[in-house]
């Protein structure tokens, strides 16, 4: 019994192109910090208190909150860099004028804190 290998056809270079493209964001996905697509987003746990000042004024935690749309304290099941992209992308484009300068006191799994800083 011979066994027949049909010709490849256009729809199957382009399902074989797809799967490898999911492969290669699977791998970049586990070596970027936002891991937005990676398999296992979830696998920190982080502990941040942040505090925003604009033109020399502190905004309050509910005011921070309404500027970024995201909390700006508490306990954050992703990746601490998801929260550094949102501000930092905020005072890069809406925020650009106000002077903000922006820390964030940080602890990834219990570990020892860390401090980040944003400033114009």
């Amino acid at each position: 019994m011979a066994i027949r290998i049909s010709r490849i056809t256009i729809s199957h270079c382009i399902g074989i192109l797809f799967l490898l493209l999911q492969l290669g964001l699977v791998i970049n996905a586990r070596f970027a910090p936002e891991r937005f697509f990676c398999w296992a987003p979830y696998d920190s746990h982080v502990q941040f208190k942040t505090s925003v000042e604009i033109n020399g004024k502190f905004l309050t935690l509910e005011e921070a909150e309404k500027r970024y749309k995201y909390k700006m304290g508490g306990w954050e099941q992703r990746s601490i860099y998801n929260i550094f992209s949102i501000i930092s992308q905020y005072e890069k484009t809406y925020g650009k004028n106000d002077d903000a300068r922006v820390t964030i006191i940080y602890s990834i799994n219990g570990h020892q804190e860390k401090v980040w800083n944003l400033k114009p």
